[in-house]
This record gives structure tokens, C-alpha cells and sequence, in this order.
């Protein structure tokens, strides 16, 4: 979906940090310098107290409504992320071939109705719990990503990158040291209830996937996911892989 990758990537990846700390860093250092707050008084929905307290209600009311939008836009985009992620792995076969339906206006209609769903199911849930468990299947997820970049920098050096980091496998070894430890710290935090559910959600995944790999018949899954052969890991490798990490 992207014509330049190579170029457009890490021009939007860049525009994006740099735009990210603007609106968090100018926002804190303009509350910090012109009000008398003390640490103590930084809890949630502090900001917009301080937005009062420096220009008035006015300026109060508009830092809610802002982070009201900004908590809306996050949310659309994160559930049309995940919806197509899930179109893509059913376009792979990895679930079912339900989730790769699109509607008449090319967006994955099953795969939005079950984010929506899950999203409902676990609006029940203590927030904290919600979060912790996110973070660390998001950390887990990281930790194969940076394997998988590794392993792709040693077993296929050659193939044709659009866009690849300026260093050699042991530099890039040395530049995800620091994320690999601390990923690995923030899962060694996490309470016995978190870890529990992060064990049972991959030891899923990798029995599905396993046993779709290990499979004679492959036609079985073909009828649920829509596959119509079981490839290896090393076919499964596009013969242009894009580097953006």
C-alpha cells in the first residue's frame, strides 16, 4: 500500500517521533513553568486542571474535548490496524478465511465486527489488568519481531531490501540489546494473572500453527482457513522483504 517504502517509512517514522514529543513535551513544560504544582498533584486529568488554572475554563473545557478526540482517533485507528493485520493473516490462511470478506468499500467487515466484539467483552474488566496484559503480549510480540530480524539479516542477506538499516548483523545485534532487556524486564513484572493469560493466548497460537504446519492433509484447513497449501517457513519469506525496524 505504500509506492516508496524505502523513502516514504522512515520519513513518516521520523515525523512522527518528532511530532509525538512536540505535543507531549510542550504541553508539560508550558503546566510545569507556570503553575506552583508539586508531583503530588501530577494524577490523571491533572493537564487540563493546570489548562485552568493558566487560562481558564475555556482552556480547560478545549484540553478535554482535544483529549476526547485524541482518544477517539487512537481507538479508530488501532481497531482499523488490527482488523486488517487479521484480514492479512486470513488472506495467509493463518484463521479463518471469514476474516479476509471485504465490504463494497474494500474494508474487512468480520474482522471489524470482532474487534468490536472483544473490545465490548473486555470492557468489563479492571483497566489496570487490561493494560498490563496488553503491554505484555506487546512485549512478547516485540521480542519476535527483533528474532525475526535477526534471522532474516543471516539467512537471507542477499534478497533486496527497499529500505535496510546502515549496519551488520552483530551491529544490529548490539542496537536491539538494550530493547530485548528491557522488554524482558517489563515481562518479568507482570502479575501471575497476566502472565497466565499471556502463556495460555501463545501456547495457542503456537499449537494452532504447529499443528497446521505438521498436517499431511492440508485440506482440512483449506475447508476453515482457506488455504490451499501448507508452505514451509523458509517459502513463506517474500522475495522482497522490507526492512523498517
Amino acid at each position: 500500500e505504500v509506492e516508496n517504502p524505502g523513502r516514504a517509512l522512515p520519513r513518516a517514522m521520523f515525523g512522527a517521533i518528532v511530532i509525538s514529543m512536540v505535543a507531549y513535551v510542550g504541553p508539560l513544560f508550558v503546566a510545569i513553568g507556570a503553575t506552583d504544582s508539586t508531583p503530588q498533584d501530577w494524577i490523571d486529568g491533572y493537564l487540563a486542571t493546570a489548562a485552568g488554572s493558566i487560562g481558564g475554563e475555556w482552556l480547560e473545557a478545549w484540553v478535554i474535548f482535544a483529549a476526547a478526540i485524541a482518544n477517539v482517533s487512537l481507538f479508530q485507528a488501532e481497531l482499523s490496524a488490527d482488523a486488517y493485520q487479521l484480514m492479512g493473516m486470513a488472506d495467509r490462511g493463518f484463521v479463518p478465511k471469514i476474516f479476509s470478506t471485504r465490504s463494497r468499500f474494500g474494508t474487512p467487515t468480520y474482522a471489524l465486527i470482532l474487534g468490536v466484539a472483544v473490545i465490548i467483552a473486555m470492557g468489563n474488566f479492571d483497566l489496570d489488568n487490561l493494560i498490563e496484559m496488553l503491554n505484555l503480549n506487546y512485549a512478547i510480540s516485540l521480542l519476535m519481531e527483533y528474532a525475526s530480524f535477526v534471522k532474516l539479516r543471516v539467512s537471507k542477506p542477499d534478497v533486496h531490501r527497499p529500505f535496510k538499516i546502515p549496519l551488520g548483523t552483530a551491529g544490529c545485534v548490539a542496537l536491539l540489546s538494550l530493547p530485548v532487556i528491557a522488554t524482558i524486564v517489563v515481562i518479568f513484572l507482570a502479575s501471575r494473572r497476566t502472565l497466565v493469560f499471556a502463556v495460555f493466548v501463545n501456547t495457542t497460537g503456537f499449537l494452532f500453527y504447529g499443528l497446521k504446519i505438521m498436517s499431511k492433509d492440508a485440506r482440512c484447513f483449506h475447508c476453515f482457513c482457506g488455504y490451499s497449501k501448507l508452505r514451509t517457513a523458509e517459502e513463506d519469506i517474500p522475495e522482497v522483504a522490507v526492512e523498517i525496524r
